[in-house]
């Protein structure tokens, strides 16, 4: 799937699988576009997953549909919205319940080990990849 195919639509998130993400963490995708590096989606972290630690490489906005988690600026609830600015740095971030949350960057994250070297970067190439590995739409004529 190019990244102009879900640019713009309606998304049913509750048709969409969830994808393994990491330890205790998958995600639904909703949108990501190879043109501005912009992704977003729902998370599902299960209680005591934990996000490595990270640096956003572009400002992110997290808004807890349900759960909870702890990060660098403390205890976030459901209705909880937060902004990432670019550069901000986590030492981890852990799900203290079962949480859903709604997640977009406008660029990579750069997960690090204890020395500082990134292991991972997750960015839109990332998520088009895994779309074009398992496509998930297919064309049906109308009944």
């Amino acid at each position: 799937m190019s990244g102009m195919a879900m640019m713009n639509g309606l998304v049913h998130t509750a048709d969409l699988e969830w994808k393994p993400l990491g330890p205790g963490t998958s995600y639904r995708l909703l949108r990501v576009s190879a043109e501005t590096g912009v992704w977003s989606a729902i998370l599902k972290m299960e209680k005591g997953a934990v996000f490595a630690p990270h640096k956003h490489l572009g400002p992110a906005e997290i808004f807890i549909l349900s759960g909870s988690t702890h990060d660098r600026l403390g205890i976030t609830r459901a209705g909880d919205y937060e902004f990432e600015p670019l550069g901000a740095e986590h030492p981890a971030t852990t799900a203290l319940e079962e949480s859903l949350i709604h997640f977009t960057a406008h660029g990579p994250i750069a997960f690090h080990d204890d020395k500082g070297r990134i292991v991972m970067l997750l960015d839109s190439e990332f998520f088009l990849k895994a779309q074009e590995q398992e496509p998930q739409y297919s064309l049906k004529k109308a009944a």
